[in-house]
C-alpha cells in the first residue's frame, strides 16, 4: 500500500505528489481519463474532487508524464 504524507496541500506518494488544493478548483478530471495504467481515480467529484494514486497501482507507473500534461492546472508531478 501506498504510503501517503501530507505536506500543506500536497499530498506525496512514493513519487507521485498531487496539489490537492488544485483538485477543487477542477472540473475535467482529466488525470483520471489520461492515465492508460489506472493511476489515478478521484473521489468526491460532486462536491470536494480530490485525485489520489489508487492503491497498489503506482509501481505500474512507466512515468511517461502523460498525467501531467493532461493536467490543466498542473496539479500532479512525479520524480
Amino acid at each position: 500500500m501506498s504510503e501517503v504524507k501530507k505536506q500543506g496541500t500536497i499530498e506525496s506518494y512514493k513519487f507521485h505528489h498531487i496539489d490537492v488544493s488544485k483538485c477543487l478548483q477542477c472540473k475535467e478530471f482529466s488525470c483520471e481519463d489520461a492515465c492508460f495504467r489506472g493511476i489515478y481515480e478521484v473521489i468526491d467529484k460532486d462536491s470536494n474532487p480530490k485525485s489520489i494514486v489508487v492503491e497498489d497501482r503506482e509501481e505500474m507507473c512507466v512515468k511517461c508524464h502523460i498525467c501531467t500534461t493532461a493536467c490543466k492546472l498542473r496539479a500532479i508531478t512525479i520524480d
